[in-house]
């Protein structure tokens, strides 16, 4: 009986401390500060109240800061004068569905969201030659034989620095905008973009507001004409807006998934901002896809369903989500910047004033399905812009 007892304590004292150490996890918040407050001054106030940073976000004039829960100090950082905000680093998840199928293409298979948006007319003019895309995802599979000369870097941007897919979520994204026209597996809607992976989500297609960041500083830095971004976030975050407003005043085409909430009025962060291309995904008969986010923000829509395309491992799978759609705009966008030089403010009217209408209500397609043959035809109205020093 007493050893059993003692048994019982002993279990009981390891339980409490387990559930001790639990409730002293460290948690973080992302510290903004007002325009004009540079990294050295910054420090300086944070280490004033005792807050210790774990990372610097230049992009956005802000830090991600480790804080013990019920820290009064974070209250009276909140009042310091050269504070904007103090928000928590949420949490981002892929826009996938969580279904799919393994394929064996025989030789080459041009993928039906390809075809459905009619981008290979466009191929004879161009197949995105030199545009470079940013990949914000789960990292690219650098060895895939159908996209790894399109792969020009990669960097990582988790705690352990992984720049593997380690999930096939970007890998498959990747594969959409710019598999290879080799004869082999599937072709991308831009076949010779320069692709630049950031990977920002781990293989559970989990990351945070900290870290997208970080990533879209990186492809910012790469020069990028275009960011892919097939993830969403439930909440407005002062912080991905102001990562948003900077690569978009820095002429970035911005694309993002609209969300696999389903419902009305659904659209998920960064889709929900002005400044970028949130797209609705639609099924093989141009209906919109169940699962699909609505409401009026979103812009264009886009083939998402049973979408074909590379996988980690130097596989090949069918995908559903709205994370499949907007990669299909992404290779669009890059296909417009590769014959014509225009603004991403341009890009976005070109590829709503050429969509097809699906005669659906502005909600759930936007403006249509996006036509990249017409797009290319109407950009002719812009060019006088050149003239305007466009």
């Amino acid at each position: 009986m007493i050893p059993a007892l003692f048994l019982y304590c002993s279990f009981l004292v390891v339980a409490l401390k387990a559930l001790s150490e639990k409730g002293k996890k460290k948690r973080y918040k992302i510290v903004g500060f007002k325009q004009g407050v540079g990294i050295l001054q910054s420090r300086n106030i944070l280490e004033t109240y005792g807050i210790k940073i774990k990372k610097e976000l230049p992009l956005v004039d802000a830090c991600l800061c480790e804080v013990e829960p019920h820290n009064a100090k974070v209250q009276q950082l909140s009042e310091d004068p050269f504070i904007e905000y103090i928000e928590d680093d949420y949490e981002a998840a892929i826009q996938v569905m969580p279904y799919a199928v393994s394929v064996k293409p025989k030789g080459q298979e041009i993928p039906w969201g390809v075809k459905k948006i009619s981008a290979l007319p466009v191929w004879k003019v161009s197949k995105g030659d030199k545009v470079r895309v940013g990949v914000v995802d789960t990292g690219v599979d650098l060895d895939h034989p159908d996209l790894k000369e399109n792969v020009k870097e990669a960097c990582g941007f988790l705690d352990c620095k992984n720049v593997i897919d380690d999930n096939g979520h970007g890998t498959h994204v990747a594969g959409t905008i710019a598999a290879l026209d080799n004869d082999i597996g599937v072709v991308g809607v831009a076949p010779k973009v320069e692709i630049y992976s950031a990977k920002a989500f781990d293989k559970n297609g989990k990351s945070t507001v900290s870290g997208i960041v970080e990533a879209l500083n990186w492809c910012l830095k790469k020069e990028v004409q275009v960011v892919n971004m097939s993830f969403g976030i439930k909440n407005n975050s002062i912080t991905l807006r102001r990562a948003v407003k900077a690569l978009h005043k820095s002429g970035v085409v911005l694309v993002a998934a609209a969300g696999n909430a389903g419902g009305e009025n659904s659209l998920l962060y960064p889709a929900k901002y002005p400044e970028v291309i949130a797209v609705a995904a639609c099924s093989q008969d141009g209906r919109p896809a169940n699962f699909t986010s609505t409401g009026p923000e979103v812009d264009v829509t886009a083939p998402g369903v049973d979408i074909l395309s590379t996988y980690k491992g130097g596989h090949y799978k069918l995908m559903s989500g709205t994370s499949m759609a907007a990669p299909h705009v992404s290779g669009a966008a890059a296909l417009l910047l590769s014959i014509y030089k225009i603004t991403c403010e341009q890009v976005k009217e070109i590829l709503k004033d050429s969509a097809e209408d699906l005669g659906l209500p502005k909600e759930k397609q936007g403006a249509g399905l996006i036509d990249v043959e017409k797009a290319v035809m109407s950009i002719n109205k812009f060019r006088r812009g050149k003239d305007e020093g466009i």
